[in-house]
Parts: structure tokens; sequence; C-alpha cells
């Protein structure tokens, strides 16, 4: 079910993933309701709604063609209470009929790593590498802003204690460092541009 403002889609559900949370505040403020009568005063009380995160790139406005599943991938350093589902993975006759989908554990998970401690998974060399997490969406949880993150491999839903986002901010950080060039040599092969939005994103998790 889609969610529309003066004619526009703001989301579906709870994602309004076409508006910002700092949208969402004004409109509450002048207790602005969406076209099915909703309050936005609501969204930001139900513990529920999530919005858009602020993408610097955004910042002038959110395209109206935008990516509505955009995210950005940053290591979740080394936090140990992450969230995981499972992930679906089809399979089907080489001639393109029953397809069957198999569940398995996300690949971060303590079930999948037991799975071939057990020998009855294997894994390619490396395994999964260190856990990512995508930055999402931005919402009110609980009176205060949080980032909602997904697990970069299973798309489980999740939000992070305050000490835990200072983790995370800390190793991003740490992560992207490499790709800075500032105070380097001319012949120091970084990405400024990537570093520089990174950085930006990192700032503004909550």
């Amino acid at each position: 079910m889609g969610q529309y403002y003066k004619g526009k889609k703001i989301g579906t559900c709870e994602s309004m993933y076409y508006m910002r949370l700092s949208e969402a505040q004004e409109l509450a403020k002048q207790g602005a309701r969406d076209d099915d009568g909703i309050t936005f005063e609501s969204y930001l009380t139900d513990n529920a709604t999530m919005f858009r995160f602020p993408f610097p790139d955004e910042d002038e406005g959110i395209p109206a063609n935008c990516q509505y599943d955009k995210g950005f991938n940053i290591p979740a350093g080394d936090l140990e209470d992450v969230g995981h589902s499972t992930i679906c993975v089809g399979n089907t006759h080489k001639n393109g009929f029953h397809n069957m989908n198999i569940m398995i554990p996300c690949p971060y998970s303590k079930d999948f790593k037991d799975l071939i401690l057990d020998g009855k998974v294997k894994q390619s060399n490396g395994g999964a590498g260190e856990q990512f997490l995508t930055v999402r969406f931005q919402a009110i949880r609980d009176g205060k802003e949080k980032t909602i993150f997904e697990c970069s491999r299973c798309g489980q839903l999740q939000r992070f204690s305050d000490d835990d986002i200072d983790k995370i901010k800390e190793r991003a950080k740490e992560y992207f460092e490499c790709y800075n060039r500032e105070g380097k040599n001319l012949s120091y092969k970084g990405d400024q541009g990537l570093y520089d939005q990174a950085i930006k994103i990192i700032n503004r998790i909550k």
C-alpha cells in the first residue's frame, strides 16, 4: 500500500523512502496529514515508520527518479549483536522449470558458522569476509533519532545502541581512510571523492 502527500508518493507502508525524516518533522510541526489523513506526527511517534537516510548528494532534494532502495555499505566492526535472517537461494532444472527455494542462514550468522564447523556446508576460501552493514533509513525510535541499518548480506533491518554506533563509526572511518589523499604524495592512489562522501555519511549516522 502506497503513501502519498499532495499526490506525490512518499513511500509504502512503514518505509517512507521518498521522504527524509527532517521533511516529516517539518510537516508534523505544521499539523499536516498525508493523502489518507494520517498525521505526520503519528509517523514520528509510532516506532515503526522509517524515512530515507539523508544522503549528502540529495541535500538539494531527492530526485524524482531516485533509487528507492539506496544505501551505503560500511563495516560493522567487532559488534557481536548484529541481527540476521535467512537468505533464499533459487534452484531450477537446467531446462528452466520446477524452481525450488532453498533457505540458508546468513553467512555472517552464528548458525551459518556452526554449519561450516560441523562440515554440513562448504564455502569458498576467505568465507564471508568482514561483516558489513548497509545504511538505509533514519527514524524516530523511543523519542530518539536513530539510523536503521540492514545486514549487507541478508537484509535484516536493525538499529544499535549509542555505544555500538560509536564503534561502527570508528571502524568505518578507519576503513575509508585508505581513500583519503589529503596530505599524501601526489602518486598516492586514493579516491578523495569516495572518502569525502563516506565521511559525510558516517557523520550523519545516529
